[in-house]
């Protein structure tokens, strides 16, 4: 502890506050309550625009929760969204668990139990994990992960911590909450955690959806035809435990096919679970539609990952172009696992930027609009000529085919949708 200091008041033409010899005013920046959090928990933290797999990062022993595990803190994404790896015990488990945010898992490897139960209740709901399940637990109910494998079990986790944690700044209020949310876990749970069959319309953007609180294998779950980030794109929303802040979507290129460039803010975590790709990102102020042709290239930024590999799409602080190759010879999926509901996109510059038309309007979907029309996706007849000789390199050099419709890099049929693989 410091003494507290008094104020003193400036004098004549001063200025208030920290100032040096160059007659600037400085601000000093203090750790917020997450990152205090975080070297508290005493494990590994670890920072970048991505990693080729996550199952390789450092781990170190996580008393609060029982494994092992390292914080990820993906440029772009501090005091906003939370991601860890942790590490489940050969034949044990993890602490009990319960907090006042939303959180959601992918297995990356290994197989056991989950037991999920409410603060003022005894009976327990529980379901099995295999490699590459999806699943979230309501806010604040009780939960503990089991292993019923020989070997270690892997899961990456990601949530809505830093936000709570900096409101409200107590321990007390976030872990030792005894507040059932009965709207997310109440009523009849006998098929709470039965996987979701039927696909719907999200309710704002009107593409696919699935109500579910468990994807079994969301490497191999069927996605529907989506083409709104490229040829042949499938893409599937999934709406799980009543979140409101994590969502996201899963989705998937074909074998020698790639998105279209576009810019939001950051925020967006893709994670492969499927397949070999890489991931390409620039700032759109200084970078352009053309960075390489216009000698920014440098300023590009590049990230190859496989399953359980990651990147930070639009690192920012300001808007970013990104865009999603499938370079192997299988199709490549991706998770969009921090993502928030689709539609409701404000932090990611989703919506058209224009007046609010109130509840029941319509914005155009900026995101998925090509910059000639006035939305924020470069066509593929503007895009970058070396994005596509360097792709195809890629492609040769990995023994698969360049798959791309010849049609998309016109003009006339930049916004032709294929509709087969």
């Amino acid at each position: 502890m410091t003494a507290q200091q008094n104020y003193v008041e400036p004098t004549g033409n001063q200025k208030a506050g920290f100032q040096k010899g160059d007659g600037f005013v400085y601000a000093k920046r203090l750790p917020t309550a997450w990152e205090t959090f975080q070297k508290e928990e005493g494990i590994p933290l670890w920072t970048g625009v991505g990693c080729n797999d996550s199952r390789d990062l450092p781990r170190g022993d996580w008393e609060r929760v029982g494994g092992k595990g390292t914080f990820v803190q993906l440029l772009g994404t501090n005091n906003n969204t939370g991601m860890f790896v942790v590490e489940v015990p050969a034949r044990g488990a993890l602490k009990p668990q319960k907090h006042m945010y939303e959180e959601r898992y992918i297995v990356l490897d290994g197989r056991g139990a989950v037991e999920v139960w409410k603060n003022n209740g005894s009976a327990k709901t529980s379901f099995e994990y295999q490699q590459w399940s999806v699943f979230s637990v309501p806010v604040n109910a009780n939960f503990r992960v089991t292993n019923t494998s020989s070997a270690p079990a892997l899961l990456l986790g990601v949530n809505t911590a830093p936000k709570v944690i900096n409101m409200y700044q107590s321990k007390s209020f976030v872990f030792d909450n005894s507040f059932d949310f009965e709207n997310r876990f109440g009523g009849n749970l006998e098929d709470y955690w039965k996987p979701g069959e039927d696909f719907e319309p999200q309710p704002v953007r009107g593409r696919a959806m699935i109500t579910t609180n468990l994807i079994p294998d969301a490497a191999t779950t069927y996605l529907p035809l989506d083409n709104n980030r490229g040829p042949g794109h499938r893409w599937l929303a999934p709406n799980m435990v009543g979140n409101t802040v994590l969502q996201g979507w899963i989705a998937e290129y074909p074998s020698g096919r790639y998105a279209k460039a576009h810019h939001h803010a950051a925020g967006a975590v893709l994670v492969c679970m499927r397949g070999k790709g890489y991931s390409i990102t620039w700032p759109k102020d200084k970078g352009g539609v053309n960075p390489w042709k216009d000698g920014y290239g440098d300023l590009v930024r590049m990230q190859e990952y496989g399953p359980g590999g990651m990147i930070s799409a639009a690192p920012g602080p300001a808007d970013w172009f990104h865009q999603h190759f499938a370079y192997g010879r299988d199709p490549f999926r991706v998770f969009n696992y921090t993502g928030g509901v689709p539609g409701n996109e404000s932090a990611f510059g989703g919506l058209n930027s224009g007046d609010d038309p109130g509840a029941g309007g319509e914005q155009i979907q900026t995101s998925l609009t090509d910059i000639d029309k006035g939305g924020r996706a470069i066509p593929y007849y503007m895009e970058d000529p070396h994005i596509r000789e360097y792709f195809t390199e890629k492609l040769t050099a990995e023994g698969a085919t360049f798959t791309m419709p010849e049609e998309v890099y016109t003009r006339e049929g930049s916004n032709i949708k294929v509709m087969s693989d």
